[in-house]
């Protein structure tokens, strides 16, 4: 049981981002006892003690694997649209990418005469699996499918479940092998049934708060991680399906506000409050990146404060959204709201340790 995840590493078959919005299907609704990890899909990864020495985006990666979820967030809104489980999205991309591959390997050949078997072995696939991770780029959301986030409540409970089912038989087995320390694995474990507890069919904000959560590149449900998310209904009491105001309380630059509106079913816009030392442009370059996997289009504004910023309580980075009581959410805007989040979190990180620009290649 003690094996192939001694050094973690997130299966490279998903990794990438989504494209182009213009596809006409009709929103499907999603079943999670479909999605399962107990029907239709492979062993969950076994634990490993040195899950303790994994850093948080590898330990985050290892947690979406246990639950059956797809690396990436957009990965995550195709597979929920086309009522895919985890297996079935590898095998179909895996497939369709071994026949575009065959339209270059004779260039690729060419250009590898003279390297051994296993030279050319490993540059195939390394061929394949970059192909691999551009498909992922294109990937087809229904900009018109909402997202249910009660459907995403019992999938995340039904796969969390089913995950910390399978850590404690790894634990009692690894417990039979004589090995006595598992706290790493109890406290996946813990992480886990913390997602569990969050998500819920009857409350949409902490749903949304659970899987954004899982989604960003570090383990914020640990308590003392530095981080903390909240995510409550408008406070002006207007409900509104296509605005969300997202607040980052950031320890270099203050408060950064972000307000999201959905001009059309692809199209977002983007006014962001901040003080005037934010660095601006870097965090425009990077949603430009993520814009271009998502095939979205937007308009990025924003209105310098001249107030000097103030330091958050406790030193510590929080995010809050405001967001209608509804339980559905257009994908892109779940998109954006995750992309400026994740993006203003580690510009502010990186300020922290003297990094003033860092953009992260796509």
């Amino acid at each position: 049981m003690i094996s192939r995840f001694m050094n973690y590493k997130s299966p490279q078959i998903r990794g990438g981002s989504v494209g182009n919005a213009n596809v006409n299907q009709s929103s499907q609704s999603f079943t999670p006892q479909q999605a399962s990890p107990a029907t239709n899909t492979p062993a969950a990864p076994q634990a490993s003690p040195q899950m303790g020495q994994m850093g948080g985006s590898d330990a985050a990666a290892y947690i979406r694997d246990l639950m059956k979820l797809p690396k990436n967030l957009n990965e995550f809104i195709y597979m929920l649209q086309k009522n895919l489980t985890q297996m079935q999205f590898n095998r179909m991309y895996e497939m369709a990418n071994r026949r575009a591959l065959s339209q270059t390997q004779a260039q690729i050949l060419a250009q590898l005469q003279g390297l051994s078997t296993s030279e050319l072995q490993t540059a195939l696939k390394t061929q394949l699996s970059s192909q691999l991770t551009a498909t992922l780029k294109t990937l087809q959301i229904n900009s018109n499918g909402m997202i249910n986030l009660a459907d995403i409540a019992n999938l995340i409970q039904a796969n969390g479940k089913d995950a910390v089912t399978k850590l404690i038989q790894s634990m009692a087995g690894m417990a039979k092998q004589g090995v006595a320390d598992l706290s790493a694995m109890k406290e996946t474990a813990k992480l886990i049934n913390a997602s569990i507890a969050l998500a819920s069919p009857e409350n949409p904000q902490q749903t949304l708060k659970t899987l954004l959560l899982l989604y960003l590149p570090w383990l914020p449900l640990a308590e003392g991680s530095g981080f903390d998310l909240e995510i409550q209904s408008s406070e002006n009491g207007e409900e509104n399906d296509c605005i969300l105001v997202v607040t980052i309380s950031t320890i270099n630059f203050g408060n950064v506000t972000a307000t999201l509106i959905l001009e059309t079913s692809n199209s977002v816009h983007v006014n962001i409050e901040c003080s005037e030392k934010f660095p601006k442009e870097e965090l425009l370059s990077r949603i430009e990146g993520d814009e271009k996997h998502y095939s979205m289009q937007s308009v990025v504004s924003f209105e310098t404060k001249s107030t000097p910023p103030e330091r958050p309580e406790g030193e510590q980075t929080k995010a809050k959204i405001n967001m209608s009581a509804t339980n559905e959410i257009n994908p892109y805007l779940l998109l954006m709201a995750h992309t400026i989040i994740r993006h203003t979190v580690i510009i502010d990180n990186n300020a922290s340790g003297g990094v003033l620009s860092h953009i992260d290649e796509q």
